[in-house]
């Protein structure tokens, strides 16, 4: 499922491309399905029974359990029909579009991260068609991922440490139209992280991302006519919690409850119909420390 290698340059890099077992035929439902997911968008993905099907096999909990060093692990969120739509040109400059979207989705320090079972979230995309460069490939900063969590693990205080993981974008460029605002993502070692050349995740039809949205990571533009195609799953070990923004706390235990009726008996250990391992964690709630030096922290 994942080799030693290849978590190893998960530990090293963020993120690591892996193949997986799946047929063409099984590819061709579930791709069909997320066809269906976007003609019209809204509905649940797990109200298609051949991308559900997908999901419960063994593939994502295994690779999951290795990359947080956990003999049990749960479903995240809801599982994701993830997309990178065409756009229209003209199409941004590289170095203006990694400023402009560089983030990370999830916090988390590095005891967490080095500890066993691993207290950060796993996340594993399947790919439903090939995912070139130009077709909105995800780009990543390589290794960012230690730096950040190096850096909260600086300067968070011993209270806000024990509040990790949680889910909670935030990225190093300062906007006060973002809801994070004005916390901020450290500059590291080096040049600043907006200056800095991410890679493009590319890969084939089949084959998965598996890596820590912990580091610094963005969405891209797609030149292709035809969209990028996911499979998004995330997953956290047994005994691990974590916060979980307010604007998604009541759809994540909805979904819960709704795919653990939907799964098969024998599956239904992956996705608790009552997740007790999530606390709400609101972006109201600024921690000073994350604040950016410009700005003056609030009383």
């Amino acid at each position: 499922m994942i080799s030693n290698d290849q978590l190893a340059r998960f530990e090293e890099q963020g993120y690591v491309i892996i193949d997986s077992p799946f047929t063409d035929a099984e590819l061709d439902r579930a791709e069909a399905a997320w066809d269906r997911l976007h003609d019209p968008p809204g509905r649940p993905p797990h109200n298609e029974p051949d991308f559900l099907d997908l999901f419960q096999h063994p593939f994502f909990e295994e690779v999951a359990k290795r990359m947080l060093r956990a003999s049990t692990v749960y479903m995240w969120h809801g599982l994701i029909a993830q997309e990178r739509m065409p756009s229209d040109p003209p199409h941004p400059e590289p170095g203006a579009e990694w400023k402009r979207g560089c983030h990370i989705d999830v916090q988390a320090t590095w005891e967490g991260f080095t500890a066993t079972p691993r207290r950060t979230k796993a996340e594993i995309w399947l790919w439903l068609n090939d995912a070139p460069a130009n077709r909105g490939a995800m780009r990543y900063l390589p290794g960012s991922h230690r730096s950040v969590m190096q850096i909260w693990s600086r300067i968070l205080t011993p209270e806000h440490k024990a509040m990790l993981p949680r889910g909670h974008g935030v990225a190093p460029q300062i906007a006060p139209e973002t809801r994070w605002f004005p916390e901020h993502v450290p500059d590291g070692d080096g040049a600043p992280w907006v200056e800095r050349e991410p890679a493009a995740m590319v890969a084939r039809r089949g084959q998965a991302l598996a890596f820590t949205s912990a580091g610094l990571h963005s969405a891209w533009h797609n030149e292709d006519t035809v969209p990028r195609k996911a499979m998004a799953t995330g997953w956290i070990a047994r005994g691990v919690r974590a916060g979980i923004p307010a604007h998604h706390y009541e759809g994540v235990f909805r979904n819960h409850a709704e795919m653990h009726k939907l799964l098969r008996p024998e599956r239904a250990h992956i996705v608790p119909e009552h997740p007790d391992f999530f606390f709400e964690s609101p972006y109201t709630d600024k921690w000073p420390e994350m604040f950016h030096p410009d700005h003056a922290v609030e009383t």
